[in-house]
């Protein structure tokens, strides 16, 4: 019976680090429990490629080891927003919520629509509408040059296509504003932050938000202070910018 609670809880444990070419030599590092050592390399390649989702996936995997849930959840949850098919990233970031009483996957949503909802990175996103515009656009002067042609009026076919399937991804586009992960930051902090009325310590604590939480940023101009957004519980209020990190 032991020794079947100890499969359970290792299968539970998020994956060892994932290797990736320049990350191998972290990668041992991570294997033989120095996670501080790989840790620091981890970063140090993410500064470099702030858009490799490895780089911020593995610093999840050795900061989670760390104990420190708040910045792993914030290194998965930016691994996600740059790879969201990755089933790795995926599995990681959703344990790592759930340590935090969250879930990647609302409550009430197939995980099938979810899957397609951030089936392509807000990156991937934007370049498929920047190139539908551009097939439109070329597709149609094509087949006002050639009016009245078979090639003017496919054409002018695929101009309709690629202008209808530019609306869809726009819509696409809009629906991913209220993502979590749009305008989207962690607490960091350990302990989680203080919610304050309003950007100072003169301002009242109000509210908390714990360690790990995924937040919105409704305001970000104070040089100290964002004012954060707690959408499951429908308030807002002003926390510290060191202890709240931006996706």
């Amino acid at each position: 019976m032991k020794k079947i609670f100890l499969i359970l809880v290792l299968s539970a444990a998020p994956a060892a680090a994932y290797d990736r070419g320049e990350l191998a030599e972290f990668n041992d590092l991570y294997k033989n429990g120095r996670y501080e050592d790989a840790l620091e390399g981890y970063n140090k390649v993410a500064a470099q490629e702030p858009a490799n989702p490895w780089a911020h996936y593995n610093a999840g995997n050795a900061l989670f080891r760390l104990g420190r849930l708040g910045p792993a959840v914030l290194e998965y949850a930016k691994a996600f927003k740059l790879d969201p098919r990755s089933g790795d990233i995926r599995a990681n970031l959703d344990f790592a919520l759930r340590q935090t009483g969250q879930s990647l996957v609302p409550e009430g949503t197939p995980r099938t629509l979810h899957y397609l909802y951030y089936l392509l990175s807000d990156a991937e996103l934007k370049t498929l509408a920047a190139l539908l515009f551009w097939l439109a656009c070329l597709a149609g002067a094509a087949g006002f040059l050639m009016d009245g042609s078979r090639a003017g009026k496919a054409a002018g076919s695929a101009a309709m296509a690629a202008a209808l399937l530019l609306l869809l991804t726009l819509a696409w586009i809009g629906a991913r504003q209220s993502s979590p992960f749009v305008d989207g930051a962690v607490v960091t902090k350990a302990g989680g932050a203080r919610m304050l009325s309003g950007p100072g310590e003169n301002f009242k604590t109000y509210a908390s938000a714990p360690e790990g939480r995924l937040v919105k940023v409704l305001d970000a101009a104070d040089d100290n202070y964002y004012e954060i957004g707690l959408t499951k519980e429908g308030i807002k209020g002003w926390a510290l910018k060191t202890d709240v990190e931006r996706l």
